[in-house]
C-alpha cells in the first residue's frame, strides 16, 4: 500500500475486543502489546485509534491472549478471518513481516506504512490526530456545524431499510457509496464507519 493512497475498505474482521490500522501485530510479544496501549491512551481523545490485527486463523487463541492480557491491552483487537487484511493492504504494501503499521488519515489517505517502531510513525501519528482534531472541530465541534448522531441500528436493522436511505447516512457524513455494490456493502460500510465516529453537517 503506497503511502498517499486510498485505504481500501477492509470486510471479514472478526473483533475480538473493542469496536469495529497497526496491522499484523504479533499477538504474542508484552512489548509490543504496552506499546500500543500507550499510544492508545495518548490518543484516544484525539480520535485516533489504535486496531491490532492478527493473521491467527483461530479465533478462539486471541481471545484468550487478549482475555489473559486485560486492562494492559486497551486497544481494538481482531482477527484478519477472511484475509482482506493480508490481500487489500499488507500485500500491496510489500509487507515481508510483522509487526506492520499503517496510519490512515480522517481522509481515509494511508500516511505511515512501515514498522511501528520507526520514528515515522509516531510522528504520522500525531499529524493524524491532528488532522482528525481538526475535522471535528475539537472538543466542541465545528464552529456553526452539528453533529450527526452515531448509528445505533444492528445489520439486520440497516439492511431493512431501503437501498436510497443507506445511501443518504453515507453521503451526508461525506462517504462515498461508489465503493458499494450491493445493499450489504452500504450496510457494512455504515457499520464500519458511523457507529463510533461523529461527523458534522
Amino acid at each position: 500500500m503506497v503511502v498517499g493512497s486510498q485505504c481500501p475498505a477492509i470486510r471479514g474482521l472478526t473483533f475480538v475486543k473493542g469496536d469495529p490500522l497497526a496491522i499484523g501485530v504479533k499477538s504474542d510479544d508484552p512489548k509490543r502489546v504496552f506499546h500500543l496501549t500507550e499510544l492508545q491512551h495518548k490518543y484516544k481523545d484525539k480520535h485516533v485509534y489504535i486496531v491490532g490485527v492478527s493473521s491467527e486463523s483461530n479465533v478462539q487463541v486471541v481471545k484468550k491472549f487478549v482475555d489473559g492480557m486485560g486492562s494492559q491491552m486497551e486497544y481494538t483487537v481482531a482477527v484478519d478471518t477472511a484475509g482482506e487484511v493480508q490481500e487489500g493492504l499488507m500485500m500491496p504494501a510489500g509487507a515481508r513481516g510483522i509487526p506492520h503499521a499503517f496510519v490512515v488519515d480522517s481522509t481515509n489517505t494511508v500516511t505511515f506504512s512501515g514498522h511501528p517502531m520507526e520514528p515515522g510513525f509516531e510522528s504520522a501519528l500525531r499529524t493524524a490526530a491532528a488532522g482528525a482534531s481538526d475535522r471535528a472541530g475539537g472538543a466542541g465541534g465545528p464552529t456553526g456545524r452539528q453533529p450527526l448522531p452515531l448509528i445505533t441500528a444492528s445489520a439486520e436493522e440497516l439492511g431493512g431499510m431501503s437501498v436510497k436511505a443507506l445511501k443518504e447516512i453515507l453521503t451526508e457524513r461525506g462517504l462515498s457509496t461508489a465503493d458499494c455494490v450491493e445493499k450489504a456493502d452500504l450496510v457494512r460500510k455504515i457499520r464500519d464507519t458511523c457507529t463510533s465516529v461523529t461527523y458534522y453537517k
